[in-house]
């Protein structure tokens, strides 16, 4: 379909005339962002990660500006992961920069 045609068709459309099932998308992002989608899919299914896989880079670089050596357990509690996760987070950062006996809280031990 020719964009302006879309264009003017979308214009008159109405949340009446959208399917109950597409109704929630719609209300949720408008019409104009589940025409892009549409057109962006031809027509196949589209896999929305869980938004905690999407945020996962930003949430390490947040954990590895925070990590003293010492605080695994309260990062681990602070985002919901488990000090083995906190741990392979930070497993990259300098060696030279945390001794090795801050590598786990005393109470770990």
């Amino acid at each position: 379909m020719k964009k302006d045609l879309m264009e003017d068709l979308a214009a008159e459309t109405t949340i009446e005339d959208i399917a109950d099932a597409y109704k929630p998308l719609v209300e949720m992002i408008g019409l104009g962002n589940v025409l892009k989608l549409s057109l962006y899919s031809m027509g196949d299914k589209i896999y929305f990660p869980k938004a905690e896989r999407l945020l996962a880079p930003a949430r390490n670089r947040r954990i590895r500006r925070e990590y003293n050596g010492r605080n695994t357990k309260e990062l681990a509690k602070d985002y919901d992961l488990t000090t083995n996760q906190i741990m392979q987070v930070v497993r990259d950062l300098d060696p030279q920069q945390i001794s090795m006996f801050d590598l786990y809280d005393s109470e770990e031990l």
